[in-house]
């Protein structure tokens, strides 16, 4: 992950529509020293124009959202998967819900619109409010899988263009199910208001032949006893779909920044906020000086003069003016392939002509964030900036105090000085009848998170002292920064060891010093001292005959970061986001839950599987125990899309080194080469594998089950009878997938 030397930081928090289209733009032409940083919680983000044919049934998942790492990693812009729980603008700080904080030089703020339940006094066990669309779509999903044992009743408050699309949808996915279901259209006005009659006259034609029964002029509350009611009689649907009223969210008004009565953030002509001049806000969020309804097509006009404007400010060139449209073409969809178009006129038109224009509108806005994503420039590099090595290369010690300022680790027994002295090394008194055990790992970023990777990186170095069952004790750090102005190397150490730390101190290891250098790009490791009763200790050598071989963790995360790092060379590769938001998750899974799940059972051998890949360090338990180890491959369980991305030709830069230990493989029956290079992938943060003996098998996996570890039987161990005997059998099989 080398990124050209960056001076300041511009933030971007949410991935809306102008978000979206404003980071493509400022990817085309990146701007001189400025690093782009994008906060979302979610991985995939919803175009709102698709939404009701996603529902209905017309489209995937993928057609309707933007993978929001491909986004970034074709634009140079770092992907930090949090919401924001607080902003300081004096401060220029975010406060994340990773429990992490970002600083920013400029932001921009693109993070939508809460629901407005204030009606009902509040949320409500049967209202589902369609915004934020990201955990609406899983509710729909639960309603779906409801409606195949019991035929739903469903309401939608609000008849506004979202509620009435999103009403035909249902009401379009349940006929083509043939399910029946009673569904009710709900508002306390008119139906569409703002539209010409003529397109209230087709939509209303419309839902009668969905038998949608429309309300008009009735006000959904709630009453004393959090019974719902429409009007002066109870509402008696089981889901009410929430479509109607919005607000701002509360870490706006929360702020300091000037909002509306509606807490949405008052911003001027030029999209900057009324209060901070180095805070935009675009999208529905923002309050612009004339008010504009929370409508997508404001949002992407937005984004032009949202990328301008930034690149302005920070270059001190003049700003220019959002001038928004009076007038702009309405494309509704109405359940099937039919849609009615209206341009604010008294004329409208309709039918399957009308869909399949806007289905092409639609397309081609998506594609480009799929097949027309820019390929990245590099970045302009500073012609002044001199790059020392040697003693030359360490991160000054400004930026070096204040990252460590605030960092808390735990303290163990024993440690006479540590981080917080001022000594040239660590001092640390060893018990008696302890054994020392030793481990050190370093690596490149493969993300360019510095707070997730800082977790990543200690994890991984962990895991070799979890694999010996001992207790991590202590750990020095060995840091490098990329070459960016000192400001932001404080800002990114800060935020890796505060990664780092947060996974130390959960495994009770005591971080005592290291060493930070600058270079091309991030990387980090540490040095781990665990400690260990001599007697306890698993080992690499004490595998026998009968035992049952059984692993931890699901294979893939080298091919799965090989994929994400090819993306910002080929923005059309084959990377899926919602692939890699698993892959970090099982990254994210400490061996030390594995480690306590087999206390007091009799592990004959134990080992991680990171580098050499599962072959490779079974390879290592063959010879260490002279046996023979018999793997059921389709037993072995895959990433999702591991498979998928080895057959489109994506592999580890490590693959073709890792195959040769195929040489000492033996394949009883054909195995497909999809599934040898997936066994030979080399992992980061990888599982733990364990040789136990058959009788403690199925106890394993209890137990393993009960810390939350899906861990699969594998294989066993055999008798190696001559020298020309395989290291490992390879049994084919179907492939398992998690």
């Amino acid at each position: 992950m080398i990124s050209p030397s960056a001076h300041y930081d511009l933030v971007f928090v949410g991935a809306g529509h102008s978000h979206a289209l404003a980071l493509r733009m400022l990817a085309m032409k990146p701007i001189p020293g400025v690093r782009l940083t994008l906060v979302s919680p979610d991985s995939l983000s919803a175009y709102s124009g698709m939404l009701p044919g996603l529902i209905a049934g017309h489209y995937t998942l993928d057609d309707t959202h933007v993978d929001v790492y491909r986004l970034c990693q074709a634009s140079g812009c770092r992907f930090i998967q949090a919401s924001v729980t607080q902003l300081d603008p004096q401060q220029r700080q975010l406060q994340l819900s990773d429990g992490s904080q970002l600083a920013y030089d400029w932001l921009s703020l693109d993070v939508g619109a809460t629901p407005d339940l204030s009606p009902l006094g509040g949320s409500h066990p049967r209202v589902v409010p369609v915004k934020p669309v990201a955990s609406f779509y899983a509710r729909w999903q639960q309603l779906c899988q409801h409606a195949e044992r019991q035929s739903p009743s469903l309401a939608v408050i609000g008849a506004g263009a979202g509620g009435t699309e999103m009403t035909l949808a249902m009401a379009q996915h349940f006929q083509r199910h043939q399910q029946p279901a009673q569904i009710q259209l709900i508002t306390s006005g008119n139906l569409l208001p703002g539209f010409p009659a003529s397109v209230r006259e087709k939509m209303h034609k419309r839902l009668q032949a969905h038998n949608v029964t429309l309300h008009t002029d009735s006000r959904v509350h709630c009453d004393a006893h959090q019974q719902l009611h429409m009007g002066d009689q109870p509402l008696t649907a089981q889901w009410v779909l929430w479509c109607t009223g919005v607000r701002g969210l509360p870490i706006l008004e929360n702020s300091g920044l000037e909002c509306d009565e509606r807490g949405f953030v008052r911003v001027t002509e030029t999209l900057q906020t009324a209060t901070d001049k180095r805070i935009f806000a675009a999208g529905d969020c923002a309050a612009f000086p004339t008010p504009l309804p929370k409508a997508g097509v404001y949002a992407v006009r937005q984004a032009r003069t949202l990328a301008t404007n930034l690149r302005a400010v920070i270059q001190g060139q003049p700003l220019v003016a959002y001038r928004p449209q009076s007038r702009f073409l309405s494309l509704l969809s109405t359940g099937g392939k039919d849609a009615i178009a209206s341009r604010g006129g008294r004329l409208s038109v309709a039918g399957h002509w009308v869909w399949r224009w806007k289905d092409h509108i639609d397309r081609a806005f998506m594609a480009k964030f799929d097949q027309q994503l820019p390929s990245m420039p590099p970045g302009p590099a500073d012609p002044d900036t001199l790059h020392c090595a040697g003693c030359g290369a360490k991160v000054g010690s400004d930026a070096l105090h204040e990252a460590l300022a605030e960092l808390q680790p735990v303290v163990n027994p024993g440690i006479e000085a540590g981080v917080d002295a001022a000594d040239d090394a660590a001092i640390i008194d060893w018990p008696a009848g302890q054994r020392l055990v030793q481990s050190l790992d370093f690596f490149p970023a493969f993300i360019d998170e510095p707070y997730l990777f800082g977790r990543i990186a200690a994890l991984h170095s962990l895991s070799d002292v979890y694999a010996m069952n001992a207790q991590p004790h202590s750990a020095l750090a060995n840091i490098t920064l990329p070459w960016h102005h000192p400001r932001l190397q404080s800002r990114d150490l800060q935020r890796m060891m505060a990664g780092a730390v947060r996974e130390l101190n959960a495994a009770g290891c005591t971080l005592v010093g290291g060493h930070t250098i600058e270079g091309p790009q991030m990387a980090a490791g540490f040095t781990v001292n665990g400690q260990a009763d001599p007697a306890q200790l698993w080992h690499k050598h004490g595998a026998r005959d009968g035992d049952r071989l059984i692993l931890t963790k699901p294979l893939g995360s080298g091919v799965q970061l090989a994929a994400l790092m090819q993306v910002s060379r080929e923005p059309s590769s084959a990377f899926h986001g919602p692939w890699l938001d698993t892959t970090l998750r099982h990254l994210l899974i400490s061996n030390h839950l594995a480690q306590q799940a087999l206390q007091g059972i009799p592990v004959n051998a134990c080992t991680d599987i990171t580098g050499f890949g599962l072959l490779g360090h079974l390879y290592e338990i063959s010879q260490q125990s002279q046996v023979s180890l018999s793997v059921d491959c389709h037993k072995v369980p895959l990433l999702p899309g591991t498979l998928s991305l080895i057959e489109q030709g994506v592999a580890s830069t490590l693959s073709d080194a890792n195959r040769q230990i195929l040489v000492h493989c033996q394949q009883q029956q054909p195995v497909a080469e999809a599934l040898l290079t997936a066994l030979c992938d080399p992992q980061t943060a990888g599982g733990l594998l364990f040789c136990l003996h058959a009788d403690y098998a199925k106890q394993a996996l209890q137990r393993l089950d009960s810390k939350g570890i899906a861990a699969a039987e594998i294989g066993k161990v055999l008798v190696k009878k001559t020298s020309n005997d395989a290291a490992i059998l390879l049994n084919s099989g179907h492939t398992g997938k998690v």
